[in-house]
């Protein structure tokens, strides 16, 4: 039970407003429990599920104050059907969009600076406009929102570099009180929530909710051909009831989508995608919601906010990357709580494709040196725009890094950054190679989350509530597998590396022959192989598709890539650290890289205090980690000079090696050099590579992990 309660006089004003404005009597128990904390000068993060009223939490504070909230949303068309909704309803409301013009802009910070708005909607981009940032300094918003706040994990799987700017933008407008709101949101997301948005020990409530559905009923079929996977989507789609929404993980698969049902089913299909002009994507959106279109094939980009509540089926054609981004997208359906389903019909190859494009993107040491040396090349203090291919994600990733670290300043465009340097970024490099791979290795292990989902023959709810850490009630006829009792068999996944030798395999034999690859073997039976993975000949001729013919010709080769060893699995993931505690925020600021001195101001503790957190921290975690933080101390050639000292005289005690010095660096010099030297010795003993040679370095676990070569 809350500690917090309404006073007698805030409990009738909210009821009043509620009734007047929203037409509805109560509030449901989660909205009271964030809005107590709210109106008692509380700050929040409220983690609840799709469809139970959010958006309520910060519209009532908006009326009960009557002052102006502001409300940092991520997508535009979101933002303009909620500010439209709320004029509707007599609220003065707006979206500060780049889709309207200047003299609109103008208009609308006139409307702030006026005390005529309530709520202002702004995308995440637009902090960076200076005119903004005055006109909030001259007229503050009582209420900082920040909607869909998981896209503000920096392990995510929605990265955006400038929901990392949110707390910085915060302290510059007065640190208004702050509201924090999500779907869904695992430990480690939470933690980076409080992290980006909260400074030193500054408190935010977590108001957290069921994240189940229970009226989504939860499927997974795996289709054998691609005829198969279209006409069971096709069936779905036929016999839905209402809504229907076919995510797809391209825009050429949402153009081809959309085509293929609009002409097998006679009616009006849309595709929707960040390829669309504006006002047509728009235009989709009304159509949509007013019940006009009643089918949508798009990528991931649609149905954020969109507010129609009997979408009765979500089905996904492409595997998603994460388990975040499958539930908050079938989330969608069924907001009505009416029954609706999530389907996934995937393809055999569909898993081991996704874990191909995530494996390509391993952070290439060739790759990175080579930014580092176009950046270095950039002069101090002149912004540079660099322009972006569509599948870049990378650029932006190492360019988020180096904000961190303070040797940049980075605004994003479409399809562009405006980069200013303040630094030069190549002393960093080793430390960027480790955070690109720490980043790679968090995208993958929530792939593992994805494709464990696919493949359960357990209870799917079950599966994804356990991931949030909630337990699942007993329900009939929740999942495919609960209805069929563990039936619904899903092929196991392929490994990826195997299915990549076999690939190579088979093209090298089609040239040869002059043939196409699939009469050397088609993509079931090598998914297949790939799966079962037969390392007998026997087991092999069991295999579907590997008959006499194919054996005597192909038997021998195929066996060999077979008994080739996998890769070694990655580590497991830590526990996120406990952002309240002095030393584990600490610790999180060096290891996102961030300047020793906005460490100490964040952390607010003295000098020494966190000196002995950096050396703890030094003391269990690789060199490419901290290596950069050294300049802050010595040069390299300082702390040659006190390593030869310690190799000498041993490195128990400071003041003799202070002494023998002649007191030619301090104390704190002293400390510092004597963690380095005594990891280094660790490091050395484990067989760790040292300083300057291409490697990422899990220092927890003393391994060294080699970043992959791949080309860009």
């Amino acid at each position: 039970m809350s500690q917090w309660a309404f006073t007698e006089t805030q409990h009738n004003r909210l009821g009043a407003i509620l009734q007047s404005t929203f037409g509805i009597e109560h509030l449901r128990p989660f909205q009271a429990d964030v809005l107590v904390r709210l109106l008692n000068a509380r700050s929040a993060l409220a983690v609840v599920s799709t469809g139970a009223g959010k958006s309520l939490c910060y519209q009532l504070p908006a009326l009960f104050w009557d002052k102006p909230v502001l409300v940092i949303s991520p997508l535009v068309a979101l933002m303009h059907h909620q500010a439209e909704r709320m004029v509707q309803l007599g609220v003065p409301a707006a979206a500060l969009t780049g889709q309207l013009s200047a003299e609109a802009q103008r208009a609308i910070l006139g409307d702030w600076r006026g005390g005529r708005l309530r709520l202002l909607y702004v995308a995440p981009e637009r902090l960076s406009d200076g005119r903004l940032a005055d006109a909030l300094r001259d007229t503050p918003p009582v209420l900082l929102v920040v909607d869909e706040a998981h896209c503000i994990s920096e392990w995510g799987y929605d990265f955006r570099p400038e929901y990392r700017r949110i707390r910085e933008f915060r302290q510059r407008i007065g640190n208004p009180l702050l509201l924090a709101l999500t779907a869904t949101a695992t430990e480690r997301v939470k933690a980076d929530i409080r992290w980006h948005l909260t400074a030193g020990g500054e408190a935010l409530d977590l108001v957290e909710g069921p994240v189940d559905r229970p009226n989504l009923f939860l499927g997974v079929e795996m289709a054998a051909t691609p005829k198969q996977q279209r006409e069971r989507v096709r069936a779905l789609v036929e016999h839905a009831a209402g809504g229907a929404i076919i995510y797809t993980g391209s825009r050429k698969g949402a153009e081809r989508w959309a085509s293929y049902l609009a002409r097998e089913l006679s009616e009006p299909v849309r595709a929707y995608h960040a390829g669309l002009a504006p006002e047509w994507r728009r235009r989709i959106e009304r159509e949509f919601v007013d019940g006009a279109v009643r089918v949508v094939a798009s990528t991931t980009a649609f149905g954020m906010g969109i507010d129609r509540s009997d979408i009765r089926l979500v089905v996904h054609v492409d595997v998603p990357e994460s388990l975040d981004s499958y539930y908050q997208e079938i989330g969608r359906a069924g907001r009505d709580g009416k029954p609706a389903e999530a389907r996934l019909v995937t393809l055999p190859v569909d898993l081991y494709r996704r874990e191909s494009w995530i494996r390509r993107d391993k952070p290439d040491a060739e790759w990175a040196a080579a930014v580092m040396e176009r950046l270095s090349a950039q002069a101090d203090h002149r912004p540079v725009v660099w322009e972006l291919d569509e599948d870049d994600t990378q650029t932006a990733v190492v360019m988020a890094v180096l904000q961190d670290m303070g040797v940049l300043e980075v605004k994003s465009g479409p399809g562009t950054l405006r980069v200013v340097r303040s630094r030069d970024p190549r002393p960093h490099q080793e430390a960027v190679l480790y955070r690109l791979m720490q980043f790679w290795q968090r995208r993958t292990q929530l792939f593992e989350h994805m494709a464990d989902y696919v493949e359960s023959s357990s209870c799917r709810r079950a599966k994804i509530l356990a991931y949030y850490g909630q337990a699942a009630p007993q329900r009939r006829r929740c999942c495919d597998q609960c209805e069929t009792q563990g039936g619904a068999t899903v092929s196991p996944r392929a490994d990826a590396p195997l299915v990549d030798r076999l690939r190579t395999w088979r093209a090298r034999h089609a040239e040869a022959m002059g043939v196409e690859p699939f009469m050397i073997l088609n993509d079931r039976d090598l998914m297949g192989l790939a799966a079962k993975r037969p390392l007998t000949l026997e087991a092999l001729a069991r295999c579907h598709g590997m008959g006499p013919k194919r054996m005597a010709r192909y038997g021998q080769e195929l066996l060999a890539l077979m008994q080739i060893a996998a890769e070694p699995a990655l580590p497991s993931s830590d526990e996120p650290l406990d952002q309240t505690a002095a030393e584990d925020r600490a610790v999180w600021l060096f290891q996102a890289g961030v300047p020793w001195d906005r460490v100490l101001e964040d952390v607010e503790r003295s000098d020494s205090t966190v000196r002995g957190y950096f050396t703890d921290w030094v003391a269990r975690s690789g060199e490419a980690e901290w290596a950069h933080y050294l300049t802050h101390w010595f040069s390299q050639e300082e702390y040659a000079e006190m390593a030869a000292l310690m190799d000498k005289m041993g490195d128990g005690r400071l003041r003799p090696l202070f002494d023998a010095a002649r007191a030619r660096y301090r104390f704190d010099q002293w400390d510092v050099a004597r963690a380095v030297y005594r990891r280094k010795k660790v490091l050395r003993t484990m067989g760790v590579p040292q300083g300057g040679e291409r490697h990422g370095v899990d220092g927890r676990r003393g391994e060294a992990q080699p970043l992959g070569s791949r080309k860009r």
